[in-house]
């Protein structure tokens, strides 16, 4: 099917939700800004924009100011703000995949924009710009919208999942490159360009600063630096992402040289056996939570067939949290205009949220799969000082092989993530399609 095919079913499926969600709370339209530039404190320079993601979901154009308007059994009305500038280059709007889908006005005015939409009585609105809105008689903060707006984004579009998957494939060229790069000794600055050489963009138009890490580094989950003074690495360690028409993609790899120990270069194999184990048996209607607590008893697992704990059994590590010292953070996040993507945490379209499991507070999505949605998978197993002090003294000290541990803790972590498209009968791993 074409884009051009692809974005108008879209637009009916945004439609058809849309109209349901106004019926029920009972307003008469809803409005969606773009947004407006931002400005670092105290100073004439902008920040990178992008676009309010509700606005996103609905039009790919780029910018600021653009406005839609969406009433119910009609075409969406979209106001394009062009202004006749000098200083930036505005180019005109040309038709493409998307424009067919629209009433399109264009403005070189923002208050004759903003007078166009004309609002009447229980006209909703969603964005940053709350003073102008009010001032224009719109609805902000309609009880209950946020929400559902949300909580339909949950269940990705055709259009959607081919937008992920080619942010998944540009991203696989990055990915690639990298590695190259890596086992030619490049430093993390020289790996992070070779990275942006063959995704073929700006680091601002990355969907998140990606994290690269030799050896060590690797132990910091948000690694940000890019060290050029180290260079031929033992480990590397990479998250990056790419973009497509406002959608990203999410993956890390963990790589090893030859000259890294022995037994790292084993947990990190049987790692990644791990994770593809993991995305093969995901389906629709399991619990990320569950899915998540199965990691934490695969982790037990490879944790004493590597004999990282020692003289105790998988129950013992389990119920004494030493499986969180080595894996702190959540298996994965639902993933589409953001990174970590909306109404993960939610459990219906009122807002409600589940309980996490006290255990592991950093869960980032908590409601069963349903087929349409897009998840990452990510275990990892890192050597964090500050999650494994603790353990050293008193009884867990003699369960933990501290030597092992002080031998690998140079090498700083593991992670794989892949991005996972759920199916009606079966899983897309997006990833592997493009990195296999």
């Amino acid at each position: 099917m074409s884009l051009r095919q692809l974005f108008q079913n879209h637009i009916q499926v945004l439609q058809q939700r849309t109209d349901a969600i106004l019926e029920e709370l009972q307003l008469e339209a809803l409005v969606i800004d773009a947004g407006s530039p931002q400005f670092f404190f105290e100073d004439d320079a902008e920040m990178k924009f992008r676009s309010n993601h509700h606005f996103r979901y609905w039009c790919p154009i780029e910018g600021p100011h653009h406005l839609l308007k969406i009433m119910p059994g009609q075409k969406p009305r979209l106001l394009v703000y062009q202004p006749a500038d000098f200083w930036y280059e505005i180019k005109p709007l040309e038709p493409e995949f998307w424009t067919d889908s629209f009433t399109i006005e264009v403005y070189t005015d923002v208050q004759e924009l903003w007078k166009a939409i004309d609002p009447k009585v229980r006209w909703a609105y969603h964005g940053p710009q709350r003073e102008e809105a009010l001032a224009a008689g719109l609805l902000v903060d309609a009880p209950g919208l946020l929400p559902q707006l949300n909580w339909s984004r949950l269940c990705k579009t055709g259009y959607e999942q081919q937008c992920m998957a080619d942010a998944t494939r540009i991203a696989a060229k990055g990915h690639k490159a990298a590695e190259r790069c890596f086992h030619q000794g490049g430093s993390e600055l020289d790996i992070h360009f070779a990275y942006l050489n063959a995704v073929r963009c700006r680091e601002q138009d990355l969907p998140y600063e990606s994290i690269i890490c030799l050896n060590e580094k690797a132990a910091f989950l948000h690694y940000s630096a890019k060290r050029d003074d180290v260079h031929n690495g033992r480990v590397l360690l990479i998250d990056a992402g790419a973009g497509m028409r406002g959608y990203a993609s999410d993956i890390t790899r963990t790589y090893a040289t030859e000259d890294a120990p022995e037994e790292f270069r084993s947990l990190l194999a049987d790692l990644a056996m791990m994770q593809q184990s993991i995305c093969a048996s995901m389906k629709p209607g399991e619990q990320m939570n569950n899915l998540h607590y199965n990691a934490h008893q695969r982790i037990a697992a490879l944790l004493l067939q590597h004999r990282l704990i020692v003289n105790c059994s998988a129950e013992h590590v389990l119920e004494r949290g030493y499986t969180s010292a080595f894996f702190p953070h959540g298996l994965g996040h639902m993933l589409g205009i953001f990174v970590h993507d909306v109404a993960g945490k939610q459990i219906d379209k009122t807002g409600r949220t589940g309980e996490s499991d006290p255990r592991f507070p950093f869960l980032r999505a908590l409601l069963p799969l349903q087929e349409g949605m897009c998840v990452t998978i990510e275990p990892g197993l890192y050597f964090i000082k500050m999650l494994l002090d603790p353990f050293r003294s008193g009884e867990h000290h003699d369960y933990f092989n501290w030597s092992l541990i002080e031998r690998l803790m140079p090498c700083g972590g593991i992670r794989i993530e892949d991005n996972i498209l759920i199916m009606a009968d079966r899983i897309r791993n997006l990833t592997r399609e493009y990195l296999p």
